[in-house]
């Protein structure tokens, strides 16, 4: 237990590391192996589970993780170690990155833990973006201070969703053979049963979203700027899982679409609001590339990425770098010993999709854009979709087991 909280510490050390020693004094593997030694001295003081769960705490799961999360540090240590043995070339963090989450991967299936895969691939993907960045604004191997910040920031905030994650899976479990029907809903009742995410393409107010996210709402409101606006439901498409609603609203931002289908390897970014407003309300988005043209039983109207979906996302842009939407998230394979493995719905079916309905989107961008004008326009134009559904309804779907929507905890 000691040695995992002392692990657990050099998180934080990365942090002080920062205050220590600040961006003009160059750090080297020296300095940072004296400060963790330094501080490293009331490990007591440090809370390894932020719980109050004592079930959780006590429980296989979280005994399992506290494993694969000392054993994280271990595998780190030992990559940080290889790279001193090779003098530290230029390059050093991003090996330290890949190596780290190389044996990431084999701690992860030692402990069963596949259903993190995705959040540690989330954080190898952020770290080696960091990492890139660091080598291209400096060749000097000792001046690491500011990717020790963003290292911290990335690890803490991960694990921070590892914990919660598993509680949830913890709780769920519990309850699992509990029966919907026992559910204190009157069946007439209309309340907010699930979440999705759309994207503005019109300043009419046009939303795409995917169809499942809609499917049997008695009424489905989109968050937009801290108010609920109802929406009306213009056209679906069920067969290839698409939606067009429309809200009264004039957004500022729209989205264009591409007008080319994505290619092997094009970088993309996945946006929505993954997992509802269990996690935040704030936008999340996913790097990743592309990894195939088709979808699962060579769907042509599909295309396979490892950026990540989750059960909320559905509905969400799928975008270029030139800020052009490519495609429309709308499932990730979900099966022990399967990782990073999501689908999205190609812009070209959206496109046939909406002219046949009479709806004409902004001609394409041409242009790469900042990431700071990417980000603000993704933010401005992708939206929280609610459905929200009678009691008899929800228990219906729930029963049945093979709805796509992502229903609230609170119902599973």
């Amino acid at each position: 237990m000691l040695l995992l909280m002392k692990k657990l510490l050099g998180i934080l050390v990365l942090g002080l590391l920062w205050c220590n020693f600040g961006i003009a004094v160059s750090l080297t593997y020296d300095d940072l192996k004296k400060s963790e030694k330094a501080l490293i001295k009331n490990p007591e003081d440090v809370l390894v589970l932020s719980s109050t769960n004592t079930g959780f705490i006590q429980s296989k799961i979280s005994k399992d993780y506290l494993n694969y999360f000392n054993d994280y540090f271990i595998a780190r240590e030992d990559c940080l170690a290889t790279q001193v043995s090779l003098k530290f070339p230029a390059y050093w963090w991003l090996e330290v990155v890949d190596c780290t989450y190389r044996n990431e991967k084999n701690i992860i299936y030692k402990y069963n833990l596949d259903l993190l895969f995705d959040i540690a691939h989330e954080r190898y993907l952020n770290l080696h973006s960091a990492a890139k960045k660091q080598v291209s604004l400096s060749k000097n191997k000792g001046d690491v201070g500011s990717f020790l910040w963003t290292e911290r920031s990335v690890i803490i905030n991960s694990f921070q969703k590892m914990e919660m994650f598993l509680e949830r899976v913890y709780l769920a479990e519990l309850n699992k053979d509990s029966d919907p029907k026992g559910l204190e809903i009157d069946d007439d009742e209309i309340i907010s049963a699930s979440s999705g995410s759309g994207f503005f393409v019109s300043k009419e107010g046009h939303i795409i979203t995917n169809f499942h996210v809609i499917d049997n709402c008695n009424v489905v409101k989109v968050n937009f700027k801290g108010k609920q606006v109802n929406t009306k439901i213009i056209a679906i498409d069920k067969k290839n899982d698409l939606a067009i609603i429309q809200t009264d609203i004039n957004p500022s931002k729209v989205l264009p679409v591409s007008n080319k289908d994505v290619t092997l390897l094009q970088d993309v970014i996945v946006a929505g609001y993954p997992l509802g407003k269990s996690i935040s309300s704030s936008i999340k988005m996913h790097k990743g590339s592309v990894t195939a043209l088709t979808g699962y039983e060579d769907n042509y109207s599909n295309f396979q990425t490892d950026a990540t979906i989750n059960q909320g996302n559905s509905g969400g842009p799928i975008i270029d770098k030139y800020g052009n939407v490519v495609g429309i998230a709308v499932a990730t394979w979900v099966e022990q010993g399967v990782q990073g493995i999501h689908f999205g719905i190609k812009s070209s079916v959206l496109k046939t999709f909406a002219n046949s309905k009479e709806l004409n989107f902004l001609p394409p961008n041409r242009r790469e854009i900042s990431e700071k004008k990417l980000g603000e326009l993704i933010s401005d134009s992708t939206t929280y979709l609610e459905c929200w559904m009678t009691g008899a309804k929800i228990k219906k779907m729930i029963a049945k087991a093979d709805s796509k929507k992502a229903f609230f905890s609170k119902f599973k």
